[in-house]
């Protein structure tokens, strides 16, 4: 008999949190919580994990509240995978007037979100739990004017090194995801931000984005939840702190 695994992702409203929530439900028939801030959002998810098969649980939740993570993990018997995908984006350039307030939210809710939320949940996994934080390719190198996105997006990579020792003893095991151009609504808002500041069309830009990887295109959110999926097979045994490019070749380490 399989076993139906319990799965928990955060952001799971639209993008890479909502493809890889379809994704679990159509291989693996999961039971889904998926936790968000946008209750319409996460209800067309839900549609499409049903129709997939899998079982969703919709909870309206920020990251940033700690106390609301700790009383939804309270109310999981076991927790096989917590994908800790929610993020936000945007420049955040020195001389904006409201770059410090940019800056601490992003920085909130893209590293200290993620540990909130294995937190709150990790006491739910046991032996052959998977835990999978998302960092981004801007997490490998820095870009001028998201020092907010970058610093917190490196800091998800060395999150996930300590907590992958922490508690592998337990054996959970603890990896990241760094993608790179995926075609969701953060990506379009960063096309349509470069192509402001650079004084060109967004269609020039993408175009100058898309040059910049060897594959030569943006990547979609599925293709992203594959890699995702890998990471929290029972399948993957030897990754232990890893993050996983899933870049088209930008990064080549």
């Amino acid at each position: 008999m399989i076993q139906v695994r319990t799965i928990v992702i955060t952001g799971a409203s639209r993008g890479i949190g909502r493809a890889a929530a379809l994704h679990f439900a159509q291989t693996e028939r999961a039971q889904l919580w998926l936790l968000g801030r946008d209750q319409r959002a996460l209800d067309e998810t839900a549609d499409g994990v049903r129709e997939r098969g899998g079982r969703p649980r919709v909870e309206l939740c920020d990251v940033t509240d700690r106390e609301r993570l700790r009383s939804l993990a309270a109310g999981l018997a076991h927790l096989d995978v917590l994908v800790a995908n929610a993020g936000i984006g945007g420049p955040t350039p020195l001389v904006d007037a409201d770059a410090d307030q940019a800056f601490d939210r992003i920085v909130a809710v893209d590293v200290v979100g993620p540990w909130n939320t294995v937190r709150a949940f990790a006491p739910r996994m046991g032996p052959g739990g998977r835990i999978v934080l998302l960092s981004s390719v801007l997490g490998r190198f820095g870009v001028s004017g998201y020092g907010a996105y970058c610093a917190a997006k490196h800091g998800v990579i060395g999150l996930c090194k300590a907590l992958a020792l922490e508690l592998i003893a337990r054996g959970i095991h603890v990896n990241a995801v760094a993608p790179g151009w995926v075609d969701t609504d953060m990506a379009r808002a960063g096309v349509r931000a470069g192509a402001r500041s650079q004084g060109i069309t967004e269609q020039e830009f993408r175009r100058q984005a898309e040059q910049a990887v060897p594959i030569g295109r943006f990547f979609s959110a599925e293709e992203v939840a594959r890699g995702i999926a890998w990471l929290a097979s029972p399948s993957n045994t030897m990754q232990v702190g890893q993050c996983l490019n899933l870049d088209g070749g930008v990064v080549q380490s």
